[in-house]
This record gives structure tokens, C-alpha cells and sequence, in this order.
């Protein structure tokens, strides 16, 4: 601490020096070639700029690199960002249902009510809408997976209704027998099977897909689309329906790009 106060106070004492031969300079005392002056004192005041030009120079290039730093940040993170689209594109595109043609990439920009750790999300907010073709009803999927239909449109945005949605239905088929149903969202990524008939076979492990409704605009949700897998069925004689437990693949809080259907 004693050195650096040292330090300041020589710097100080060079620094006045430099100022003091400056302006007795101007008088013209020191002017020529032989002045005694000039040459004892020109030492200090070089010693003294030289310091004040460091200090400067060094702040400068403390201000460079921070500069610098930033940028490389701020070309990471976008780096980032092209890899993982670009990875779920391609994803995506390698998936034969439903046909690449008719996807549009969209990202999730919003999660109205979700609160991380308290609620779980129900609609999910995409940076496509009117402009882009979108319209209601259309689905929207990760892959070959279901994740909801979209539910209302604006000119740059959509609100999209995820599965798990309670006030989302649809209809379902078992893909291993074809047994069929109607699943209802729960909250999260559980979903309910009603409406199966006694006398089908569904069992829990069985993987329940879209049964196929689109209209001719596009819109609805094209077959084959997988919706979650049953995890358990109540199956009890004396009711007339089936109910089977049903978890979504996707964890709807993590998503961060999708994909709607807009043939």
C-alpha cells in the first residue's frame, strides 16, 4: 500500500514538473539549442509524459479487450443459436410424417401463466402467424410428435394449445391394435384415454398416434402423429369404457422450437 502511495506521489510531482516547464516554455526562456534548463529538465518531462501516456494507453486497452469480449460472447451465443436450429431442422426433415413440405420452423417466444417450478405451461406463444400462412386448427408438432394446434393468430404471432392442455381433445388410435378413443389433456405432459370400448385391447406400453381428421383447407391433425404412451388402463366390467393413464414424450417447459403443419 506505502508502494503504490509512493508511486502516485512521484507520478504527481513528474506530472507538475512537465506542466511547470510547458508553460515557462511559452515565455521563451527555455528556447534554443544551449538553454541549461532544457536540458536538465527535459528528462523529467519526458519520464512524465511517458507515464501519463502509459496510464492512458493502458486504460484503452482495458476498454479494447472488455469490447472485444463482448463480441466474442455475443458470436457465441449466435453460434449457438444456428447450431441448435439447424440441428432441429435437420431433425426434423428426417422424419417422413408428417412431410417436410408442409412444415413451417417456428420458435416458442412465450408461455402465458408458467411459472418454472409452479405451474406448468398450457398455451405456448410462436413467432409465426397470418403472414406466414398459419391459421386455426392448424397442428404443430416436434418431429413426429404432437405438441397442439394452434388456437388463435395474429399477423406475426399464434397461440398454440399444447396436448396436455386440459380443454384439449382428440381423438387417438392405439398404434398396435388400432383400438380407439379420446384423449384429453391433464396438465403437464399427463393426458386421460376415454371412450374405449370393452371390447378393445389397449394395454400400458402401447403408444397412442393421431387417428387423422384434417379438412381441406389443411387444417386438423394429420394420422400418425404420436400423441404419449399409456401407462396404465383401468379396465373395470361393470363400466362401459376403458381409462387408460397417458404421458406425453415431450416436456412442453423445455421446448424452445416446433414445427407447424400448414399444407
Amino acid at each position: 500500500m506505502r508502494k503504490r502511495s509512493k508511486i502516485s506521489v512521484v507520478f504527481f510531482v513528474l506530472l507538475t514538473l512537465s506542466i511547470l516547464i510547458f508553460l515557462i516554455s511559452l515565455t521563451g526562456i527555455l528556447s534554443g539549442p544551449s538553454s541549461i534548463f532544457a536540458k536538465i529538465l527535459s528528462p523529467f518531462q519526458s519520464i512524465s509524459f511517458s507515464g501519463f501516456n502509459f496510464f492512458t494507453n493502458s486504460s484503452t486497452t482495458k476498454a479494447k479487450i472488455e469490447d472485444e469480449n463482448r463480441n466474442l460472447i455475443s458470436k457465441m451465443a449466435d453460434y449457438n443459436k444456428l447450431v441448435r436450429e439447424n440441428r432441429a431442422l435437420r431433425d426434423q426433415f428426417e422424419i417422413q410424417t408428417p412431410k417436410s413440405t408442409g412444415l413451417l420452423p417456428a420458435k416458442i417466444v412465450g408461455a402465458p401463466s408458467f411459472i418454472p417450478g409452479v405451474t406448468d405451461p398450457t398455451f405456448l406463444i410462436i413467432d409465426k402467424g397470418l403472414k406466414d400462412r398459419v391459421k386455426i386448427g392448424n397442428a404443430v408438432v416436434v418431429k413426429n410428435i404432437l405438441v397442439g394446434k394452434v388456437t388463435s393468430v395474429s399477423d406475426y404471432f399464434s397461440k398454440v394449445s399444447i396436448v396436455s392442455n386440459p380443454d384439449f381433445l382428440i381423438n387417438a388410435m392405439d398404434q398396435r391394435t388400432q383400438a380407439q378413443g379420446i384423449v384429453k389433456g391433464k396438465g403437464g405432459r399427463q393426458l386421460m384415454l376415454n371412450n374405449v370400448v370393452q371390447s378393445q385391447e389397449v394395454k400400458a406400453g402401447d403408444i397412442l398416434i393421431t387417428k387423422g381428421d384434417q379438412k381441406e383447407d389443411g387444417t386438423g391433425f394429420p394420422p400418425d402423429l404420436i400423441i404419449g404412451k399409456i401407462m396404465s388402463v383401468d379396465k373395470k366390467p361393470s363400466a362401459v369404457f376403458q381409462i387408460g393413464e397417458v404421458q406425453s414424450p415431450l416436456d412442453f417447459s423445455y421446448l424452445s422450437e416446433v414445427f407447424v403443419v400448414v399444407y
